[in-house]
């Protein structure tokens, strides 16, 4: 009996088996940081079905992971050639848009990704970030209030659609949407960073303060430490001010800002250097004792304290 010649064999499927095996050895490199293996598993199982929109994708995820953003985006394009309403695929072809700059193709990613799924969270975020990017703070804006639609209690939706509305100078619409984010988030980083500034830019010194006393807990920064001594400079509080420059100083020495605000704490401890201790008391102070009656946040401790 003739067996069959290579063009015959051609026309079989390839082996389930070979396939499977490829797919999951591929996986298993790229999840162990062996991307140049990942990659040879998946070319191997796109030899075998070309047409195969898992392996264009696991393809594209270890090409993206490698640097190579122009051969990921090919691959994800050719993820969705055969899987056009992948979730996956939509969102790994906009990462890789965006890592190239290529904001505007994105955000058109990310419309043709919600026409299939209109009630997909991630997309709405990063389109409104890619917005915010170009500058479209409202119809950023437009966004967060879809996620806030679907999932009000959504920190990092409520944060940004804060640093919208400053971009379009309304501090009073955005303080309560940082005021929301740290509600559902109290360790968000960023809306306290973004609350800080809009207490700073109001001369409320106590309450930057204090916010910027819990930001630095989590994160230290040579800006919010200079923050923090202008708001000491602000309380007339020349000593912590002045700790507060030289931390600064210490983690950016090229920040000139701290230097001159040392200069003034320095001047300002030559004439007054109160120390009032209260912004972080909250009821460990009895009423009548020094600085009680005049804390400027006296009113948010009584809400925050028996």
């Amino acid at each position: 009996m003739i067996g069959p010649t290579e063009d015959v064999k051609e026309r079989f499927l390839p082996s389930v088996d070979l396939l499977e095996a490829a797919m999951r050895a591929g996986k298993l490199a790229l999840a162990g940081g062996r991307l140049d293996e990942a990659l040879r598993h998946f070319n191997e199982a796109l030899r075998l079905k070309p047409g195969y929109d898992a392996a264009w994708l696991a393809r594209g995820a270890a090409q993206r992971r490698m640097g190579d953003l122009e051969g990921a985006l090919q691959s994800f394009a050719q993820a969705l050639r055969f899987g056009r309403e992948s979730e996956e695929a939509w969102m790994g072809l906009a990462s890789a848009l965006r890592s190239l700059g290529r904001t505007k193709e994105e955000i058109e990613a990310y419309d043709e990704l919600l026409k299939v799924h209109p009630r997909l969270v991630e997309a709405w975020i990063n389109k409104g970030a890619a917005l915010h990017e170009r500058r479209d703070y409202r119809g950023a804006i437009s966004c967060y209030d879809r996620v806030l639609a679907l999932r009000p209690e959504h920190a990092a939706a409520w944060n940004n659609k804060g640093a919208a509305l400053l971009r379009l100078g309304d501090e009073e619409a955005a303080l309560p949407c940082f005021d929301e984010a740290l509600h559902f988030d109290p360790d968000f980083y960023d809306a306290m960073v973004n609350r800080i500034t809009i207490l700073q830019k109001r001369g409320r010194h106590g309450e930057t303060v204090l916010w910027a006393d819990r930001a630095l807990r989590l994160r230290e920064s040579a800006l919010l430490w200079y923050v923090r001594g202008l708001a000491h400079l602000g309380l007339l509080e020349a000593t912590a001010a002045l700790q507060a420059f030289e931390r600064a100083i210490a983690l950016d020495p090229g920040l000139e800002e701290a230097r001159a605000g040392m200069k003034k704490a320095k001047d300002l401890r030559q004439r007054v250097d109160l120390y009032r201790g209260v912004y972080e008391c909250f009821g460990t102070f009895e009423a009548g004792d020094p600085g009680c009656d005049e804390c400027e946040i006296r009113v948010r401790c009584r809400e925050v304290t028996p």
